[in-house]
């Protein structure tokens, strides 16, 4: 949890000088695919973004392709707006259930029903 706290105080930070100095703020986002029936399921975690597709790959390119419309538009809004649409998290069950999903695929070493990745993105720093 601490290590979480001082992670959200970075962002805030990141976020804070980047608009001061009109930079870009990079993310490293949290996102985890999972296979349901015949379609695979794609979250960002840490913008609550999800999106589904029929194969991996496809679902994996979606979610990109969600991630950057959404900053897009989080580029225009204010850096208040912009503080706390960048700390939009999936609730913590979802997490939770996410999180088990992916360990048991790891546990079962499978990998072809969950599994947990990181995307990096940035977005512009308007003032």
């Amino acid at each position: 949890m601490e290590r979480r706290t001082e992670t959200l105080a970075a962002l805030d930070r990141s976020i804070s000088q980047a608009v001061r100095s009109d930079s870009e703020v990079v993310l490293t986002l949290q996102c985890y695919a999972y296979r349901d029936g015949d379609t695979w399921e794609a979250i960002c975690v840490d913008l609550d973004i999800a999106t589904f597709a029929p194969s991996l790959d496809e679902v994996k390119t979606s979610l990109v392709t969600c991630i950057e419309l959404f900053l897009e538009g989080v580029a225009e809004e204010s850096p208040e707006d912009r503080r706390l649409l960048l700390r939009r998290r999936s609730p913590w069950h979802l997490r939770a259930k996410l999180a088990a999903l992916t360990w048991l695929s790891r546990l079962r070493n499978d990998a072809r029903h969950a599994l947990q990745f990181t995307l990096q993105s940035s977005v512009p720093a308007h003032s």
